[in-house]
């Protein structure tokens, strides 16, 4: 179903529409919730060592992933916006604009990570037990960066032709073959009881490295698949015999890409760096500390996923309506977003606080761990809600153009609010005043970004 012109402005139509539209993006960051469960249950059940290698160097790969993030939205942006409005040839002349700038920022990527995995560890104050294997994780993870990033870059661009199904679909699927690949690769060959009959199943044995090449894997084949479906299969945007890789106007384009894409690009650059400060203030009070922090940070995971894809399709949504002229239907499509997410959200914070324990204990044996994650994520429940609404309009946010006053925002929450309480309460109070810290300061945010939207006149 097309985004604009679908009928009626009703909210209750309208808030249907915006349910199907999401269901796919919502679903496949479902399917990634599962994934990472799984990955940090292995690597959970191998060890507190193993979780905490992949753990201290999450921050720098979700800098990374940020990154190749703020490109596809700098272009995505623009291709929804001439989409919605009718000029497919143009949304088609800044896709190919941006594909090639993607795959060259992918590969400077790559280089930097490789450059910087043997010093992350140390700069991170890990302990030395698992400075080599953090190393290696994200060595893994760095030569992937070109995958990561066309990956990204071909979801985005048919979500921005209007096709939400088939990226959803193959993101689920690059989940499910993570999970595979892992465990093949995790553990060793060993044998296993299936229905009482005896079973050996392969595997490589290769611990933390294992996660890291099965992770990688999936994201190079999704990554294959992903632009076949976007330059061979898409009606509106695959390539026309005829038209010239580089069209008219790349210069434009690739500013207007800078403007909108920089101001998100500088915000996961300072976002990242204080969650970075935040886990440098962790680790020294050790791999359990870490551990824990890492376990909990999948587990609570399942309660904001959701309402991220929801704001993945939100500036796709935002940005064709806005591109068809129609700000009041794209201001109503987004409070019908906010709603939804809303809805899935509270259902799931009482999950994660009534049955903290029982997801901890999915992940982990260990009774310390489960017992202090359990602590941490209680007191996360309640900061779930305005996480959702913050993630959900800072899609909407993206879609109109408007990226500079939300990475004021993110950033000055983070700044002004996260990093001095965590200063303040990580001495007395361990990893729980880390996590209380993050609490208040992800409400405080939800707070802000909910004021930017309602108010804004864009």
């Amino acid at each position: 179903m097309s985004m604009n012109n679908c009928g009626s402005t009703n909210k209750r139509e309208l808030f249907r529409l915006v349910m199907r539209l999401s269901l796919p993006s919502m679903w496949a960051q479902v399917s990634s919730v599962v994934m990472q469960y799984i990955d940090a249950a292995m690597l959970g059940h191998l060890n507190a060592d193993a979780a905490a290698a992949a753990g201290v160097v999450a921050s720098v790969t979700w800098l990374f992933g940020g990154l190749c993030a703020a490109l596809t939205t700098g272009f995505t942006v623009q291709a929804a916006q001439a989409s919605g409005g009718g000029e497919q040839a143009r949304a088609r002349g800044i896709m190919r604009h941006g594909l090639w700038v993607a795959f060259c920022v992918g590969i400077c990527m790559a280089l930097l990570g490789l450059w910087l995995s043997v010093r992350l560890p140390v700069w991170l104050g890990a302990e030395a037990s698992i400075h080599g294997s953090a190393a290696r994780y994200f060595q893994i993870y760095a030569i992937s960066m070109p995958f990561v990033q066309l990956n990204g870059y071909a979801a985005g661009m048919l979500q921005s032709s209007g096709n939400m199904r088939v990226p959803g679909m193959l993101t689920a699927g690059m989940y499910g073959m993570d999970v595979l690949f892992n465990f093949l690769l995790i553990f060793p060959t060993r044998r296993l009881e299936l229905f009482h009959l005896p079973l050996t199943v392969p595997g490589a044995g290769l611990g933390v490295e294992g996660a890291a090449l099965g992770t990688a894997l999936s994201e190079i084949l999704t990554g294959l698949l992903m632009l076949y479906m976007l330059l061979a299969r898409e009606p509106g945007m695959k390539l026309r015999r005829g038209e010239p890789f580089f069209a008219p106007g790349f210069r434009e384009v690739l500013g207007r890409a800078f403007r909108l894409g920089s101001p998100i690009a500088l915000e996961q650059v300072v976002m990242r760096f204080a969650q970075t400060t935040v886990v440098g203030m962790i680790a020294p009070l050790g791999n359990v500390a870490m551990a824990a922090h890492s376990l909990a940070i999948t587990a609570e995971s399942f309660c904001y996923m959701p309402a991220y894809g929801i704001g993945l399709a939100q500036v796709a949504i935002t940005g064709r309506e806005i591109g068809a002229g129609d700000k009041k239907r794209a201001k109503q499509m987004g409070w019908a977003g906010i709603g939804f997410a809303a809805m899935v959200t509270i259902a799931l914070s009482v999950v994660l606080f009534l049955f903290a324990p029982q997801l901890m204990r999915m992940l982990t044996p260990d009774q310390e761990l489960i017992l202090l994650g359990t602590k941490i994520l209680r007191i996360e429940a309640f900061a779930e809600l305005m996480y959702g609404t913050q993630l959900v309009c800072a899609g909407i946010l993206q879609g109109r153009g408007d990226t500079l006053v939300s990475s004021t925002l993110m950033l000055g929450s983070l700044w002004l609010v996260r990093v001095p309480l965590s200063m303040l309460l990580i001495r007395p109070l361990g990893l729980v005043g880390a996590w209380l810290a993050m609490s208040i300061e992800l409400n405080v945010r939800g707070i802000l970004f909910l004021l930017r939207f309602q108010f804004s006149k864009r």
